[in-house]
């Protein structure tokens, strides 16, 4: 949604969207030489936008889009060239908040299903190592 109306907010910038170090197409965002909050532009959103209708609204999102509206907003900004590492930390987080969603588990919840459901290195190891067959390109 943020690079949707990134053309009208931002005019300015050259691309709607960044891509991580992976090449993935992500939500826009600056990098600094460490993960950065700019101080100043997170208390005048706080003070200044975010009201108690905002507030009440923002409850029924997922914590993704917190994320997405503080790196688009240049509010936040991500350590230099660990884009890629920043997107496999938010798309695992993506994951198990749609687990927990869909198995309609608690926090508590759903780290009790994991480890009901969790396999030993040993056996992840033992599957990875089977020459498992690609059965989305096998021909019909």
């Amino acid at each position: 949604m943020a690079e949707q109306w990134n053309s009208y907010r931002h005019p300015e910038r050259v691309s709607t969207y960044a891509q991580a170090t992976g090449g993935e197409r992500v939500v826009y965002f600056d990098e600094s030489e460490q993960l950065d909050v700019d101080a100043t532009r997170a208390c005048e959103f706080v003070t200044c936008t975010f009201d108690y209708g905002w507030a009440a609204r923002a409850q029924q999102h997922a914590a993704i889009d917190s994320a997405r509206f503080w790196l688009n907003e240049t509010i936040l900004k991500l350590p230099a060239g660990m884009s890629q590492r920043y997107q496999e930390m938010a798309r695992r987080g993506q994951y198990f908040a749609n687990l927990a969603q869909r198995l309609n588990l608690t926090p508590a919840g759903l780290d009790q299903h994991l480890v009901r459901n969790s396999i030993s290195d040993a056996e992840h190891a033992r599957l990875v190592s089977q020459q498992q067959p690609d059965l989305f390109s096998l021909a019909a």
